[in-house]
């Protein structure tokens, strides 16, 4: 009987583990309760995750047997390869004839940059644009698997500004431009003014060069490569055959022969022009407008042109090279009937003797 009870107190030992040899305290209990409920949502989750492959399996096979298996396609920016959100994306059957409708005609998301679309298996081709950037190259591609991934990549714009200038003065000129694609075809025509000259035109990096004509009048015709868009020094036009020009931004004092400082750009320009051509004479020509009598207007005009010839001499310039002649208000260029005629009328005339 003794041996009995000895095998049972073994037997349930076993069975029962150490909880049979000592109670557990709180700590343990809490312990051994956390570790159930974690056994329990591991098994939760491994179930959920089962569910959901099936799931997706069936979707898949539906997807397939229904003629709409998954393509996904992606828009990515060229440069740096970061996702491109609210891109553009068309996506046509190959075979399909001019201006039908696009399989796909639809913005990528913001978050992914993807579109996702049940289309049957085929040969596709694919395209993306946005606003500011080039569209991507056309991807031919074959759609033979559910969820294929196609990638396109869009380009950014580049932007090029120069200028149109006289070799000689630096000055604006007004002149017709032309920048063509490498294939010839026209990718901007313009016209520059003698006023406004900075122009602008987007141009593709993946194009190696492009070419820029420009023609104008009094200058020998201009042919170029832009090749370097980040230091492309602009067009610069060689004239014909010069016999005046208007010297620009020469600001003098109101009513008065003194030169203002805001003048230094435009006499350096006129030393620069006569350093150039050593053998040059000039005859500096003075215009004035209608406001004032005309004895007081030629008295102006005489002072402001020997004004300049001197700040000529001071910086070594010979003063026989250079004759003044002042108009006073007898050769205006527009009437005098505004303040922006007006403007327009009081300058100083370079002529090339």
């Amino acid at each position: 009987m003794r041996l009995r009870l000895i095998i049972l107190s073994l037997f349930m030992a076993f069975a029962l583990g150490d909880n049979f040899c000592y109670a557990m305290t709180p700590a343990q209990k809490r312990a051994k309760a956390k570790e159930i409920q974690m056994r329990k949502r591991e098994a939760a989750k491994r179930k959920a995750a089962k569910k959901k492959a099936a799931k997706a399996k069936a979707a898949k096979r539906k997807r397939i047997k229904d003629g709409k298996p998954l393509l996904y396609v992606y828009t990515y920016n060229k440069q740096t390869g970061d996702i491109l959100p609210a891109s553009h994306v068309i996506v046509q059957d190959i075979h399909a004839y001019p201006n039908k409708r696009p399989k796909v005609s639809k913005d990528t998301d913001s978050k992914r940059a993807r579109i996702s679309r049940g289309l049957p298996f085929g040969t596709y081709w694919a395209v993306a644009a946005k606003t500011g950037w080039f569209h991507s190259d056309t991807v031919v591609f074959k759609h033979q698997e559910d969820e294929d991934t196609i990638r396109l990549f869009l380009y950014p714009e580049t932007r090029l500004t120069f200028t149109v200038t006289d070799s000689l003065t630096s000055r604006p000129v007004s002149a017709n431009i032309i920048v063509r694609h490498p294939e010839g075809h026209k990718i901007m025509q313009t016209t520059s003014d003698s006023i406004h000259t900075l122009l602008a035109v987007l141009l593709d990096d993946r194009v190696p060069y492009y070419t820029i004509e420009a023609t104008s009048p009094d200058y020998y015709p201009f042919n170029d490569t832009i090749s370097d868009y980040s230091s492309y020094p602009g067009v610069i036009m060689s004239p014909k055959e010069i016999k005046s020009f208007v010297l620009h931004k020469i600001y003098f004092a109101t009513g008065k022969t003194h030169i203002l400082a805001t003048s230094e750009p435009a006499l350096q320009e006129l030393y620069q022009f006569l350093q150039i051509r050593p053998n040059q004479r000039i005859r500096i020509v003075g215009h004035t407008d209608n406001i004032g009598s005309d004895r007081s207007n030629q008295v102006l005009s005489e002072g402001r042109c020997t004004a300049v010839k001197q700040q000529m001499v001071e910086r070594g310039i010979a003063p026989e090279r250079i004759e003044v002649d002042g108009r006073g208000e007898r050769d205006p260029i527009v009437p005098n009937d505004s303040e922006e005629h007006r403007q327009m009328n009081r300058r100083v005339e370079i002529v090339l003797l």
